[in-house]
């Protein structure tokens, strides 16, 4: 198991940009430290109670200061934005990393940031799976023309190419739905950090059932976003849990996640312990290690990635919560 982080988006306007720089350069020097492999940056718009950077030029600036990391937008809104400038962005974003670049994307769920991009939702599907064809065929760096019902491209032979010969594509999303496009269209599922640890496992068996169906291979990176908080014991973990948690989850709900998630998610948003240990790995480092090794046994999990920072945690308390966590890598490593 690998681990990666994730480059939260935790302040608002009052922050100094330079604060919220230094805060994730800060982070990304531990994570060197402690041998992490992987970096990943979000994408939202339009932002009133947290200030999104776009995800290729916050990863480009963030790179050099993680040389050996991979570097994923995790993930890009690409029902929402032009095909032809992701992937060129992605592979100028491929060339600047030298090779270490992953394009995660998914659906998108906000009605506010649809309606501002003048598109419409219920196209959002058809819009994805189109752009990732656009994609792929403007990365074979082979001539092509594409007329399709979103993008019309005219005969031509793209010179704008990824470093890597395959630059690799995860598919966010948490539902069966979801998951089982991620397995026919993509590389991997980016999996986020809502289902509960059951409805993981459950998707992710409903994505290798899916592999197997397509005649595709079910090896590769396996990603996953799972909310963790390690400290002296079990109950401190969760009263700082509950804390974190409850803005954060709210924020997500109000923006319009609520009607993607299945039954998988089970009752997102609640804050009881129940809720919150279906959702977190939670404990001190010995447990959080074992909880973290239960996962990667059970739903395969290659990589972990962590969020260190949320909305109105000190910078101090999440340096913390890095230094804690690094127990918890050499755990899982001995």
């Amino acid at each position: 198991m690998k681990f990666g982080i994730q480059a939260t988006s935790v302040h608002g306007r009052e922050t100094p940009p330079a604060q919220q720089l230094a805060e994730h350069r800060e982070i990304l020097g531990a994570a060197e430290e402690m041998g992490f492999e992987l970096l990943g940056c979000g994408q939202h718009f339009l932002g009133e109670q947290l200030r999104y950077y776009q995800p290729v030029p916050y990863l480009a600036h963030l790179s050099q200061f993680a040389p050996r990391m991979r570097v994923a937008t995790g993930i890009i809104l690409l029902s929402l934005v032009n095909p032809i400038e992701v992937a060129e962005q992605m592979a100028a974003l491929d060339a600047i990393t030298d090779g270490r670049a992953v394009l995660g994307v998914g659906l998108g769920y906000a009605d506010r940031e649809f309606r501002a991009f003048g598109v419409n939702r219920k196209t959002r599907v058809g819009r994805f799976e189109e752009s990732l064809e656009v994609i792929k065929k403007l990365w074979s760096g082979e001539p092509f023309e594409h007329y399709g019902k979103h993008f019309e491209i005219e005969r031509m032979e793209p010179v704008t190419l990824p470093v890597q010969d395959h630059l690799p594509i995860w598919i966010g999303g948490q539902s069966v739905k979801a998951v089982r496009r991620a397995a026919r269209i993509a590389d991997g599922w980016y999996a986020p950090p809502f289902p509960t640890h059951k409805g993981l496992v459950a998707l992710r068996e409903a994505y290798l059932e899916e592999r197997e169906a397509c005649g595709l291979p079910t090896e590769g990176d396996f990603p996953v976003r799972r909310e963790l908080v390690v400290a002296d014991d079990r109950e401190t973990a969760i009263r700082e849990a509950d804390l974190r948690s409850r803005g954060r989850f709210e924020t997500y709900l109000k923006m319009g996640l609520g009607t993607d998630l299945d039954s998988h998610a089970g009752e997102f948003g609640g804050t009881d312990v129940e809720d919150l240990e279906e959702r977190f790995i939670l404990g001190n480092a010995e447990e959080c290690a074992e909880r973290l090794l239960d996962l990667e046994r059970r739903a395969g999990m290659t990589h972990f990635v962590l969020k260190p920072q949320w909305p109105g945690l000190p910078q101090l308390e999440a340096m913390r919560q890095m230094e804690r966590f690094a127990a918890v890598v050499e755990l899982t490593r001995s």
